[in-house]
């Protein structure tokens, strides 16, 4: 059985077998610094769990003998914070004198990450934004974070933008590849407590590679009692490999075993590597030894992110990574403002999502299957007022200046309660509801067309009337773009292509609206077909009890870049904002199967 992996608008093939249980969580600790006197093995903050509300999952701890009187918690770092205590199966001691815990989780614990607390006679353990509690679905996001060297003159601090953008985003989780601190930074462990603060800002949990610049020690103090281990992710498995340039895998026998060993195990329907050195040293070892596409194929690798300060070239190990297609590689840009080794001084991430049988790769299609990074900047959320649970009705617009649609955005709301009544939302989709007391914190969920922007409101109390409009469309999905300055510009021909926007009252009452049209971040100009008027941008509109009006639109003004792209029809005037949309296709005029207008 094989399974596509859609890379943009391509896929790729990679080899499964059929879903098994859950991916299981272990981690290799034979590679460890010494333990300290109290240590988590597992979870921890660079190897967290998934557990899903009303299950259980397994906790390894070196508790140097203090197993009575414990008590397990997680804590939600939240304002304010909230605690849920645990059930502790009797403990039992596992390899090397480490206890084994088996904790259950409430099934009315809220999804989100928390810390793990466990209090025992000797004081409290803590790993921190090592637990998941998720009902992890087919579809998974991943968040890609490259090399950072914080500490280097460029880079003095870890980039709060990222961790601001990034859950918007809602990830399932965040990937990171190693390098956090430069050479350079004054104060080490001073700088590790900063990386693990950083990290802990996400509300998704992180799996974190060791990098050559990263001391060993710290990172498994901080991070993970061993560079070397595997997450389950619901039905997928991460390996994170110790591959440095100073000490390639190749030259390590025993990793290469393990790694052998894990992908001869059945179980998970897809395996993604994670490791710091940008070229893929392990499958250059496969390579020679001749075995690359059985590894791949009995192993069911689809997906291998490595470090690096700037995105594939896609000239850099060509052979090698096409010899190990479908296997999808991704590197990604610097994720802070260095500017080391042609890095740009602007932080980027990578987004892929994974759904079933296929990879999404979110980002500007470039040559030979590739996506660009995305830098940090470029998606917006602005509230109204505070949104510290202290008003009844908080409103927020979201902005995209990326060329393609961002769907499953999510945004986290502090409603004041308002009697008994459950809060509503306009513009978004409510997907979570916690009782908080004073408050209600709600998770609202929403898509971002190309180059479009959303307006959400939520409330307690009584929601606001909307009008019962619908939009729909009647337009060819191709349309011609016809060059008719220097350079590269290209402007839309008017001559073959008519767009209608239908907009239909179905309510009992009349409306007023004011229709804005975008199209790749322009504003497209219309008219109302079989009545009076110039073409214009913002027409007010009164539709009677069952009207539709339909609007003629006028594209011949426009400069467009072609592509794959959105119509948007805004309803402007109302409490929210969400466009509808109408996907087209923007060609040159002298692509495959397009006619140049007679005039032209």
């Amino acid at each position: 059985m094989r399974v596509r992996i859609r890379h943009g608008g391509r896929c790729h093939q990679l080899p499964v077998i059929l879903p098994g249980a859950l991916g299981a969580f272990c981690a290799l600790a034979a590679a460890a610094a010494p333990a300290a006197d109290l240590q988590f093995i597992t979870p921890t903050q660079g190897r967290p769990v998934f557990v899903a509300p009303g299950t259980s999952f397994v906790a390894v701890a070196d508790l140097a003998g203090a197993t009575n009187g414990l008590r397990a918690e997680l804590v939600a770092r939240t304002n304010p914070p909230h605690y849920h205590p645990l059930i502790i199966a009797p403990p039992t001691t596992g390899n090397a004198g480490s206890t084994e815990l088996q904790l259950s989780v409430p099934a009315d614990v809220p999804e989100q990450t928390y810390d793990l607390k466990l209090t025992t006679a000797r004081g409290p353990l803590v790993a921190r934004h090592a637990v998941a509690v998720q009902r992890l679905t087919h579809r998974l996001r991943l968040v890609h974070l490259s090399n950072m060297n914080v500490g280097d003159v460029g880079a003095p601090h870890f980039d709060q933008r990222l961790v601001d953008e990034i859950n918007l985003l809602a990830p399932t989780l965040i990937v990171a590849t190693g390098d956090y601190l430069d050479v350079t930074h004054p104060n080490p462990p001073e700088g590790w407590q900063d990386l693990a603060d950083f990290l802990a800002r996400f509300d998704a949990p992180c799996v974190a590679a060791c990098g050559d610049h990263d001391d060993l020690t710290l990172y498994t103090q901080y991070l993970a009692p061993s560079p070397i281990g595997t997450v389950g992710v619901g039905s997928c498995q991460v390996l994170l490999l110790y591959d440095v340039p100073g000490r390639p895998i190749y030259s390590d026998e025993s990793q290469i075993h393990w790694v052998e060993q894990q992908l001869g195990q059945r179980g998970p329907r897809l395996r993604l590597v994670v490791s710091h050195d940008q070229r893929p040293n392990l499958l250059s070892y496969w390579q020679e030894q001749g075995m690359l596409q059985r590894m791949i194929k009995t192993g069911r690798l689809g997906l291998w992110l490595a470090g690096g300060h700037r995105d594939w070239d896609g000239v850099e190990c060509r052979d090698l990574i096409a010899a190990a297609a479908p296997l999808l590689y991704a590197r990604t840009h610097q994720s802070s403002t260095v500017t080391q080794d042609g890095a740009e001084g602007i932080s980027h991430y990578r987004i892929i999502d994974l759904d079933r049988e296929r990879a999404i790769v979110y980002g500007t299609e470039l040559a030979d299957d590739r996506h660009a990074s995305l830098p940090v900047g470029r998606i917006e959320l602005s509230y109204d007022g505070p949104n510290d649970g202290t008003r009844s009705r908080v409103a927020f617009n979201a902005l995209s200046t990326h060329p393609f649609r961002l769907p499953n955005l999510q945004a986290r709301l502090l409603l004041r309660r308002a009697g008994g009544a459950r809060p509503w939302c306009r513009g978004a989709r409510l997907v979570r509801l916690v009782d908080l007391g004073r408050y209600w914190e709600c998770r609202v969920e929403f898509d971002l067309p190309d180059k479009g922007a959303v307006r959400v409101v939520a409330g307690t109390g009584t929601p606001p009337e909307l009008p019962q409009l619908d939009v729909s469309f009647d337009m060819p999905a191709r349309v011609t773009l016809v060059p008719r300055g220097a350079g590269d510009e290209r402007y839309l021909s008017a001559a073959d292509w008519v767009g209608i926007v239908h907009v239909h009252n179905r309510g009992s009452a009349s409306a007023d609206v004011s229709p804005l049209i975008r199209l790749d971040g322009q504003t497209v100009a219309y008219r109302v077909v079989n009545e009076p008027g110039p073409f214009a941008t913002a027409y007010k509109l009164r539709l009677g009890p069952q009207q539709t009006l339909a609007l003629q639109l006028d594209l011949s003004a426009g400069r467009f870049a072609p592509g794959r792209r959105e119509l948007q029809v805004y309803l402007s005037g109302l409490p929210a904002q969400l466009p509808v949309c109408q996907p087209l296709e923007l060609v040159p005029a002298n692509a495959p199967g397009t006619a140049v207008p007679e005039s032209q």
